[in-house]
């Protein structure tokens, strides 16, 4: 599972409480995009974005509500690792371990899987790919900075399509897959 880093004294920027929950919703809001997902809005607290996986299933069906945790269990990692990538420690998703844990337990039997920690090992693994990729790394600090400076003007509510035109700067968004396409692959080959 992602290791908790012994340093939690950052340095810098990352010193300033208020930064590193920027940076921390910052890996969740690049995970979405990762995932080529809408966000609707950032609430500048320490969860993921409210995203348009949120307000629908596909189809009404148990496949997408297993999708949209499978979702948010990756985002939790998005958060906690984009924090400890910039920023050499992972304060600001304490809980977080606690719910993917939770999560990947109910996916696992949603699935008839009597493994939860596969579950989700594979879903963190989707998550550091994210991070491993140099355009979603370089972009963690650039789209903490634009969230920070939100909040310094007084927003605590960021919208989703001014996030979206931040984040197009440095991972613009994948072309739309079909329905065929898709089907969950979230990279997996």
């Amino acid at each position: 599972m992602y290791a908790e880093t012994s340093h939690q004294n950052p340095e810098g920027k990352c010193a300033d409480l208020a930064f590193r929950l920027a940076v921390y919703e910052a890996g969740h809001a690049l995970t979405a995009r990762a995932l080529n997902l809408h966000i609707l809005s950032v609430r500048m607290l320490p969860r993921p974005p409210v995203l348009s996986s949120d307000k629908t299933f596909n189809n009404n069906d148990w496949g997408s509500f297993i999708e949209a945790l499978e979702i948010r269990v990756i985002e939790l990692f998005g958060g906690q690792i984009a924090e400890e990538t910039a920023c050499s420690c992972n304060t600001c998703g304490i809980g977080d371990i606690a719910r993917v844990d939770e999560l990947s337990r109910l996916i696992a039997g949603l699935k008839g899987e009597e493994d939860a920690e596969a579950v989700m090992f594979e879903l963190e693994d989707i998550a550091l790919k994210i991070f491993a990729k140099p355009e979603y790394k370089d972009a963690i600090i650039p789209i903490a900075t634009f969230l920070a400076e939100r909040v310094e003007a007084g927003e605590e509510l960021i919208k989703g399509a001014d996030l979206e035109a931040e984040l197009d700067k440095y991972v613009p968004r994948a072309p739309k897959e079909t329905w065929t396409k898709k089907l969950f692959s979230f990279g997996r080959k």
